[in-house]
């Protein structure tokens, strides 16, 4: 369940849906009851890796199917050893 929560989060942000991962953790954690220990499920990522959750991915693909297909934008930090809070570092927003 975790996996699947986590996979959206990255979905709705690769398509612009989510805008700021930090609205994103938080909103994971307040709005649908995500692990709050782990900050949300952009600051999780960060925890495990783009590349071993990559990984984690393939393995839950091949034993039960395509919802579990890596974004392309996970795949892409992980080619690239990039975390989201450095990806997509806050900038202030005008008011």
């Amino acid at each position: 369940m975790l996996f699947a929560q986590v996979l959206e989060a990255v979905r709705a942000l690769e398509d612009g849906v989510l805008t700021d991962i930090r609205e994103g953790d938080v909103g994971a954690i307040l709005g649908w009851g995500f692990a709050p220990w782990s900050g949300g499920p952009f600051s999780w990522l960060d925890m495990i890796g783009a590349a071993r959750a990559v990984e984690i991915c393939d393995g839950l693909t091949a034993a039960h199917g395509a919802r579990f297909t890596a974004p392309a934008l996970l795949r892409d930090m992980a080619s690239k050893g990039e975390q989201f809070y450095t990806r997509f570092a806050a900038t202030p927003k005008a008011a």
